[in-house]
């Protein structure tokens, strides 16, 4: 079997990584943009009093522009990324789809408070992607890295150790978001010697 980018998802595997749930869960309650998946935007958990840290001095502030825009909601839930390194699967879902009090709410508070026109809400409909080895291995890693940067939270399921990600089946993906040819590698571990190799040329 083939996925929808004609890559192979039958070689031989081992799974030891079990299903789990990540939320999306921006510092600065931005979206995330996943690599692995084509078009992977997923939404943030929205949150009025999330603090920030300034990289250069250190200081935890709120940002008073965004309590102002966002105080009189409630927590917005982040979409949902579960992944299933057995079956090959991830589903991105979003708990506002269908939530008709809540989309409101958020329709309510833009249109009357931020001032801002907007279209009707109703979140963003399930989205289910099969993957093959490779794929699925750099997603969980790279899962792995956000909840470790604090940009998601698990919300099911325990994260996996990288030690068991790295024992994943497949190679890791040297640029999984690219979406345009070049000349480099498909894999990381073929980094090295393609360095050595356009080194060379260019001697």
């Amino acid at each position: 079997m083939t996925t929808a980018t004609g890559q192979e998802t039958t070689r031989k595997r081992s799974v030891s990584v079990s299903p789990f749930v990540v939320e999306a869960d921006g510092k600065r309650n931005n979206d995330l943009l996943l690599q692995n998946i084509p078009n992977g935007r997923v939404r943030s958990r929205i949150l009025a009093a999330r603090p920030t840290k300034n990289a250069k001095t250190g200081k935890v502030t709120i940002s008073p522009d965004q309590v102002a825009g966002l105080g009189s909601l409630s927590e917005i839930p982040g979409q949902l990324i579960a992944v299933n390194p057995a079956k090959l699967e991830v589903v991105i879902t979003d708990p506002l789809y269908q939530d008709e009090e809540m989309c409101h709410q958020i329709q309510h508070h833009i249109e009357s408070r931020m001032g801002m026109v907007s279209g009707e809400i109703d979140g963003v409909p399930p989205r289910k992607e099969q993957l093959n080895i490779d794929r699925m291995k750099t997603l969980v890693r790279e899962l792995v890295w956000i909840v470790k940067a604090e940009n998601g939270r698990v919300v099911k399921g325990i994260l996996p150790e990288m030690e068991d990600v790295e024992s994943l089946p497949g190679e890791f993906l040297l640029n999984p978001g690219s979406r345009i040819p070049n000349s480099q590698p498909t894999y990381e571990k073929d980094l090295e010697s393609w360095r050595q190799k356009m080194s060379s040329i260019g001697e």
